[in-house]
């Protein structure tokens, strides 16, 4: 599912913005599950998500050219769309005790003061939004609590059995290969080599013979390499042979290779778990927000658009997006239905 694009705020503060609120007298800018997103809550996010996008120099939202959308309801709509996938997630994180400290609100903005120059720097640019402080603050922890919420809603959807499953395929990736090669561009003279090379005269062999410039001079020593750097047919001649062993010829697209390994190691997946893990989260929670949205009852109001849960977005009614039309419910609101 594409979700919305979000502004990163430092690398810590990665996540979407949102605070339900009571209903009003007016019709809401939302309702999610229930729960009210009120029409001055929605501005006031909207200045938030704009001063979010000054410090990458990105526009709050991207205007529909094809019905000259203004530039302040693309920040809308961009806006009440996050804010409404924040509000599912929300609950996820108060079920399951999710908190963010102080500390860590604190050592996330010094992240981002001193990417900008200092606490004067980050107090400036906070003047010219019109954000305060503790504004500020409070959106950081926000923003943080999503992030972790996200994670901790990815790394709940991941098991060992897929990490396992993704260790194995890339494997390689976790490899490391140090060997020697004789590079030769003739199959004949490279079943020469192979027949003569002995681990004691493979680098003088190397020398007299190998086309490859960069390790000719090093006796064929290729140094300790990735394995996911090399060629793979190469790489599956050198991990058949025991360390001092000596291959048959090998072709690759770089001509003919006699290769000798020195060592391989394999990092150990207990060691590699919370990387790969990490490359599938995001994925895992994706699905979960699918499901949250299939769920959910999302009604929004149509002056700002129609929420369209195959994206996880708020869409202009005349929009080419649009995938229903503006009165399907009487308020003109969507109840969500995910697919991929």
């Amino acid at each position: 599912m594409r979700l919305p694009r979000r502004t990163l705020l430092a690398p810590l503060l990665v996540g979407v913005v949102a605070l339900s609120a009571c209903g009003s007298a007016k019709p809401p800018a939302a309702v999610v599950d229930g729960e009210t997103i009120t029409d001055t809550q929605l501005a006031g996010e909207m200045v938030l998500f704009t001063f979010l996008g000054s410090l990458q120099q990105q526009s709050c939202g991207q205007p529909d050219a094809t019905i000259g959308e203004s530039t302040d309801a693309a920040c809308a709509r961009f806006t009440l769309s996050n804010l409404i996938q924040e509000d599912l997630v929300k609950h996820y994180a108060t079920a399951h005790h999710i908190t963010v400290t102080d500390g860590d609100v604190t050592d996330a903005i010094s992240q981002l003061e001193t990417s900008l120059g200092g606490a004067k720097a980050l107090d400036q640019k906070l003047k010219q939004n019109d954000v305060t402080r503790p504004e500020f603050v409070a959106l950081a922890h926000r923003l943080l609590l999503f992030s972790k919420t996200q994670k901790a809603i990815g790394s709940a959807n991941v098991s060992d059995q897929q990490l396992q499953q993704l260790y194995q395929q890339d494997k390689s990736q976790f490899t490391q290969i140090h060997a020697k090669h004789i590079l030769v561009k003739k199959r004949a003279l490279a079943e020469k080599i192979a027949a003569e090379a002995t681990p004691k005269n493979f680098a003088s062999l190397a020398t007299k013979y190998s086309t490859d410039t960069g390790s000719a001079s090093k006796g064929g020593d290729l140094g300790t390499l990735a394995a996911s750097s090399l060629d793979p047919t190469f790489v599956q001649a050198a991990l058949s042979l025991k360390p001092g062993e000596i291959s048959q010829p090998v072709q690759t697209q770089f001509g003919w290779h006699v290769i000798m390994l020195v060592s391989s190691t394999v990092k150990p997946f207990d060691q590699v778990k919370d990387q790969l893990s990490g490359s599938i989260e995001s994925q895992a929670f994706n699905t979960w927000m699918q499901g949250r949205l299939k769920d959910a009852t999302i009604d929004v109001n149509p002056k700002y658009g129609r929420f369209d849960a195959s994206t996880g977005t708020v869409v202009p009614i005349r929009s080419t997006k649009t995938v229903a039309s503006a009165s399907a419910t009487p308020s003109a609101t969507a109840r969500a239905t995910a697919s991929p």
